[in-house]
């Protein structure tokens, strides 16, 4: 599976109708499909949606063991690799610290160093000590919930410290039909072969809580639609959390607007209350069908907006220069 170390944003598009297809294309044939234009690394667990994890030895803080000593001092999270992350805008108190969250198989050991939680998702940093900074191994997080895995979308990104001393942070945003409570124990995998994710021994437990986060996340409920005759765009909401903007809408339309791969033909973009126009980060959809057309409910996240105000759009972009487009106010 090739890599790409940059510090861009990526998405994987999971509708509930084509799951099959998309894990033997994303897994067997290693193809992705790229709505939005800037190129990420793709987060696998949309591969493990049916996959059941129960009982498969999860290893959380209060698991005594004997800890490896790992030469790296500091903060995943302010690395300066990762500044694609928001996580500048987050409160020290507002992320979960791990000093004994690690695991060693066969001389590698990785340690969960750091995690965050807020309403558009989860963020975790790790430290790889004892392989290379190489498309063999490198290390891709999947996410768990009561030992269902979580469809959805996000980036990440890596940075060599030494030889065979590696960093990760990996941003992962569920799909619109998951919702979580305030406090949960997360099971994330790492792996650096997802064929073989049922077999990694490096299986955490990790407790999370996000009422602090909750407590600077803004809510706003739009419901407002808008149509160009045969397709609705319906805005439910949007949500302002320290770390993303998150967009959930609903999108009807014609059935020949779905491309055979599963993907759409399709664009979106938001404008803030300044007029700035701000690039998607990941997205997920959850199809259903209504008579004879596609009704996607979706969410995507873009960067940021710490002060929102004004007016502000959200605007979906079609084929031919066509667009529908719903205009809110932020009071």
């Amino acid at each position: 599976m090739s890599k790409n170390y940059q510090d861009d944003f990526n998405h994987i598009v999971v509708p509930e109708e084509q799951v099959d297809m998309v894990i033997q294309k994303a897994v067997n044939k290693g193809k992705r499909r790229l709505i939005i234009k800037k190129r990420i690394m793709v987060s696998m667990s949309v591969a493990l949606l049916c996959v059941c994890i129960l009982g498969s030895g999860f290893v959380s803080t209060s698991v005594a063991r004997v800890l490896v000593n790992i030469p790296f001092v500091g903060s995943v999270f302010e690395r300066e690799k990762f500044v694609w992350s928001g996580l500048e805008n987050v409160d020290g108190e507002d992320i979960t610290k791990l000093d004994d969250l690690q695991i060693t198989d066969h001389g590698v050991t990785v340690a969960i160093r750091e995690a965050y939680y807020d309403q558009s998702g989860f963020t975790v940093g790790y430290v790889v000590s004892g392989a290379e900074l190489s498309d063999e191994t490198v290390f891709h997080a999947n996410f768990y919930y009561n030992g269902q895995g979580i469809s959805g979308g996000g980036g990440a990104s890596y940075e060599k410290i030494s030889d065979k001393l590696y960093v990760g942070l990996t941003q992962f945003h569920p799909g619109p039909e998951f919702s979580f409570p305030d406090s949960i124990d997360l099971e994330v995998i790492l792996a650096d072969d997802m064929e073989k994710i049922n077999k990694s021994p490096y299986r955490f437990k990790i407790p999370l809580l996000r009422s602090n986060a909750d407590a600077k996340t803004k809510e706003l409920p739009v419901m407002k639609a808008a149509d160009n005759g045969e397709r609705t765009l319906l805005l439910k909401k949007i949500v302002f959390t320290p770390v993303s903007t998150v967009v959930d809408y609903e999108y009807t339309h014609p059935l020949e607007d779905r491309k055979e791969d599963g993907g759409d033909n399709y664009d979106v973009k938001l404008i803030n209350g300044n007029g700035i126009e701000l690039n998607p980060g990941s997205f997920s959809r959850h199809g259903s069908m209504n008579e004879e057309k596609l009704v996607d409910a979706c969410r995507v996240n873009f960067p940021a907006i710490n002060e929102p105000a004004g007016n502000m759009a959200f605007e979906l972009l079609l084929p031919e220069n066509q667009s529908i487009r719903v205009d809110f106010e932020i009071k």
